[in-house]
């Protein structure tokens, strides 16, 4: 099993080609996205089946380059359910 999670975030990875990104996006917008982020990453974890012969792999992708929305939504999941980066 595997799962491409390319979920959906402020996009404050894109600030280089797009400036006007940095105005329009709140600290809100940015936990807003953190939020669902989780949710879609525990989401898909729970698909995966881990007795399968890749173990299964979640991969997680986002344009963002804020800790919100990579290193601690990685970390809650990694709190949340037993299974480890690789």
């Amino acid at each position: 099993d595997k799962i491409l999670l390319d979920a959906p975030c402020s996009g404050m990875g894109v600030i280089a080609r797009d400036p006007s990104v940095k105005l329009q996006r709140s600290i809100k917008d940015i936990q807003r996205s953190a939020h669902l982020q989780k949710q879609l990453l525990l989401s898909a974890i729970d698909m995966v089946d881990a007795h399968s012969k890749t173990g299964g792999v979640v991969v997680y992708s986002t344009c963002s380059i804020t800790v919100f929305e990579n290193e601690e939504v990685v970390d809650y999941a990694l709190n949340k359910r037993y299974v480890k980066v690789v």
